[in-house]
């Protein structure tokens, strides 16, 4: 993201230039002057400057119409309008590519829906450009608002407030309402902080209470960094961790960001600590990419749940039988069983009838067989042969033979040992009913589009897997977060207290092999040196 100018800073009596934090790099007695300087640092880092940015101005979000608040069915988009509605004191403001000439047909459309805003702004003509006129709107209200997200179904556009220094994104990625409790529960990505940003977000707030965190610092990132250490992290946070990691590398390369000078630590390397990275570049990077990997599994929850609204999954535990003939590389399970009760699915029970893929069946189409409703990870499909589908008394029954692939074989395993016990099949839906209180729901025909081998545990909070230091903190019996302290401290190379080295001591002990008999008597490094080296090399191998 761009760097800005801004005449409204804390710590500048005229203007300044400013990080997308609102940390000032520099103050100025003119406004060319802040210009100059933005400009400078955004050739520096190959960024389009960012402009002006009004922080002090009343809050608002941007919303487009259709496809994000409304569908080209013209069905409300609950969870969109939910989540403009949760930012409390905030104008919502509708910028949209319908003309000004459907203004009363819109606006109609808005109360009929019970859609929530503030302003209305719609496209002049046919001629005009959709997305330079968004842009252009959006520039001109950043000249009176403090604009926080805009939400827009259209990439290019999104693109275009991006460029001026907007966070945009998709209806798909809008995060789920804080205080919807019912959707946490629900959320399949485990969100919690590993031990060494928890460690880190402590340490940082250790240098911030000792005043050495610099002017630049803002409110939130003190609050989210007291969450973080607690082993919280939000949603929005982790999408903001990763590019702002990607933007403050370079502090770390300033001789006052070096464990050995005498200015340590510098307000760079506290922003760092604050943000969850290890102040060095080794560290920061581990923190980005795991940031970046919670994002990704963010994305692509949330587009399964968005593709619900038209392309539908269900979940089915099934009994796998694992054909041992051959190369035991084929099963046999059921993608859906008839006759029932599904889960509640927000509000209501599904049952599938009998019957109700013979039309898909009966079709030529292709069906895959998905690995986790991945495209890009098929297994096999009846076009092929190695895929063979049948409705009977149980269900749809799949006979599929895996591929000799490295996901194959893999599969083939998870199977047989019972690791995966689920199946899912995707469609969309021909013909339904409803009961008379709207609480069960009978899908009579499908239209059939894939099937797939499931197991979100991988993703859940209660999983049994763990990362890094929490990984030698389980095998050595002692606490993760006292053990990322440890090493936070030998990184720094700051001192241990005494019950830190002997925490170390007895992690390399525990976990380490029988030492070689020493065959010389020169002269031997410190046990605590041994000791980290051991312990540095252990979290080499994870």
């Amino acid at each position: 993201m761009p760097y800005y100018i801004t005449d409204k800073a804390q710590d500048c009596s005229g203007w300044a230039t400013i990080k997308e934090d609102g940390e000032v790099i520099g103050c100025h007695t003119t406004k060319q002057g802040a210009i100059d300087q933005m400009v400078a640092v955004s050739i520096a880092e190959n960024l389009e400057p960012g402009g002006e940015r009004n922080e002090s101005g009343p809050p608002a979000v941007i919303a487009d119409i259709d496809n994000t608040l409304i569908t080209y069915q013209g069905v409300k988009v609950d969870k969109v309008a939910d989540y403009l509605d949760s930012f409390d004191d905030t104008e919502i403001i509708i910028i949209t590519a319908r003309l000004a000439s459907e203004r009363d047909a819109t606006v109609a459309e808005l109360d009929n829906l019970d859609i929530d805003y503030d302003q209305l702004f719609m496209k002049p003509d046919t001629d005009t450009d959709s997305t330079e006129w968004k842009k252009q709107t959006a520039q001109r209200l950043l000249e009176t608002y403090n604009v926080m997200v805009a939400v827009d179904d259209n990439e290019e556009i999104r693109n275009a407030y991006r460029d001026l220094g907007i966070t945009a994104i998709a209806p798909s990625q809008v995060p789920a309402s804080y205080d919807d409790e019912d959707e946490e529960e629900m959320r399949a990505v485990d969100m919690t902080p590993p031990a060494y940003m928890r460690a880190a977000a402590r340490r940082g707030l250790e240098y911030y209470a000792d005043g050495k965190g610099g002017d630049g610092l803002v409110d939130q990132t003190i609050e989210d960094a007291r969450r973080m250490a607690a082993g919280e992290v939000s949603e929005r946070k982790w999408r903001l961790i990763g590019p702002w990691i990607a933007r403050h590398l370079v502090d770390l390369d300033s001789p006052s960001a070096q464990p050995d000078s005498p200015e340590y630590p510098s307000a760079g390397v506290v922003a760092m600590l604050l943000w969850g990275a290890p102040a060095n570049r080794r560290g920061a990077e581990r923190a980005r990419a795991y940031a970046e990997g919670v994002v990704a599994r963010l994305d692509a929850e949330q587009e399964r749940k968005a593709s619900m609204t038209n392309r539908e999954t269900r979940d089915f535990e099934t009994q796998f039988e694992i054909r041992e003939e051959g190369d035991g590389m084929t099963f046999v399970g059921y993608a859906a069983k008839f006759d029932q009760p599904s889960e509640n699915l927000g509000g209501f029970v599904e049952y599938v009838e009998r019957g109700a893929f013979s039309r898909s069946l009966k079709s030529r189409n292709d069906v895959m067989l998905l690995w986790n409703h991945d495209a890009g990870q098929p297994l096999a499909s009846t076009k092929s042969g190695t895929m063979k589908l049948t409705e009977d008394d149980i269900g749809l029954r799949v006979e599929a033979r895996l591929p000799q692939t490295t996901l194959g074989k893999d599969l083939a395993i998870l199977l047989r040992d019972g690791i995966v016990g689920k199946m899912s099949f995707g469609f969309n839906v021909i013909k339904d009913s409803w009961n008379a209180e709207g609480n069960e729901r009978r899908l009579k025909s499908v239209r059939l589009f894939e099937v797939s081998a499931v197991v979100w545990p991988a993703y859940t909070s209660t999983s049994a897997s763990v990362r890094g230091l929490d990984k030698v903190a389980q095998r050595a019996s002692v606490d993760a977060d006292e053990l990322a302290d440890v090493m936070l401290k030998i990184e720094e190379g700051a001192d241990l207290t005494p019950d830190q080295a002997e925490l170390m001591k007895s992690v390399v002990e525990r976990l380490a092999p029988a030492p070689e008999p020493a065959v010389t008597e020169e002269p031997q490094p410190s046990l605590l040196a041994v000791k980290q080296k051991q312990l540095d090399l252990l979290l080499k191998r994870i």
